[in-house]
């Protein structure tokens, strides 16, 4: 299988933004491009770093004068590397121009960081490395889920079923041998029952808690599990009843400072009816602490748009009164 250009207009998101943009490497790194309009990097004396032999669309740049900031830069080759099951979205390459890894395909680019890690490609098997490129979990699986509350479902001999969509296919998992695994590729032994109320429920299954904190982070996480205000103002532009468990936000340190990347990193999950933790998908909701302990509210994971969460939290509580004023129906509603 080939990219087209009508494939291409769809999947060439070419910097790997959501894996580092805090590089401590100076070099000025800049993208150009071949008389044949294909794509590489060179350095600020002209140095190509990465040959000019990768898929380029012009409405994926604004401007080549501008240094590229990332310190991951996943592009196409052309011809585009193997594609057949699980597919790999071009390279990943690191600023020195050594390939780390081939990321995988994912909703039409390279897979999203969760969590701390994204999925690759190797030898036909998915796995997961970090924010910084290094395979820390080993490809070993047909198909796995990216990491949710740190826990990911995985399968073998699960192949991908194109006869009924071409476009969402779905996993046969007539013959599947079906695991469940922690962020170090462990599997997870299904409890009988749950231990904890923070245990995590997957297809009908009881999982253990995973997270583990010390002192610091127990009164990070507190002082943020302690502002009830976020809750009522995610919850007043919902119709549905909710139970009071299901209407308390759950926050929980999906990944730790290390390296180059200074911050805590604090999820918010929503607990539904049926005992499990789902991730709130909105950039609303995602936070980065410090070691200091000051907490900021990212919008689109964005830190150069870093809020302090008091201040944030004001306006989130502003925006969902005027919500509540303009739908006197809305049954969420607070004090």
């Amino acid at each position: 299988m080939k990219y087209t250009s009508s494939a291409l207009l769809f999947s060439l998101l070419l910097c790997g933004c959501h894996l580092v943009s805090l590089c401590q490497d100076q070099k000025k790194l800049f993208y150009f491009l071949s008389a044949d309009s294909l794509l590489g990097v060179k350095d600020e004396k002209g140095t190509i770093i990465i040959p000019a032999t990768h898929y380029f669309l012009p409405i994926a740049y604004d401007d080549f004068s501008l240094p590229i900031q990332d310190s991951i830069l996943i592009l196409v080759p052309k011809p585009a590397i193997n594609l057949k099951d699980p597919k790999p979205y071009g390279l990943a390459y690191d600023r020195s121009g050594k390939v780390l890894y081939a990321p995988y395909l994912f909703d039409n680019g390279p897979d999203y960081l969760e969590e701390g890690l994204s999925r690759y490609v190797e030898n036909d098997k998915i796995g997961f490395v970090n924010r910084w490129g290094e395979k820390v979990i080993k490809a070993r699986w047909d198909w796995v889920s990216p990491f949710e509350y740190g826990i990911a479902r995985a399968c073998n001999n699960c192949p991908i079923d194109y006869s009924k969509d071409t476009e969402h296919p779905s996993l046969d998992l007539s013959n599947a041998r079906i695991y469940y695994i922690d962020k170090k590729g462990r599997t997870l032994r299904p409890l009988k029952t749950k231990l904890s109320a923070h245990d995590q429920t997957l297809d009908s299954l009881y999982l253990p808690y995973q997270f583990t904190y010390n002192t610091f982070e127990t009164d990070l996480l507190e002082k943020i599990r302690g502002l009830d205000l976020i809750s009522k103002a995610f919850f007043a532009n919902y119709y549905n009843q909710l139970t009071d468990q299901e209407k308390q936000l759950h926050f929980e340190i999906v990944e730790k400072p290390n390296k180059d990347f200074p911050y805590y990193v604090i999820n918010a999950f929503r607990y539904d009816a049926d005992g499990s933790y789902h991730k709130v998908d909105n950039p609303d909701l995602l936070f980065y602490a410090t070691k200091k302990g000051l907490i900021y509210q990212i919008p689109f994971d964005n830190l150069e748009e870093k809020v302090p969460l008091n201040e944030w939290l004001l306006q989130y509580d502003i925006k969902a009164r005027r919500y509540l004023k303009e739908h006197p129906d809305a049954p969420n509603r607070y004090p």
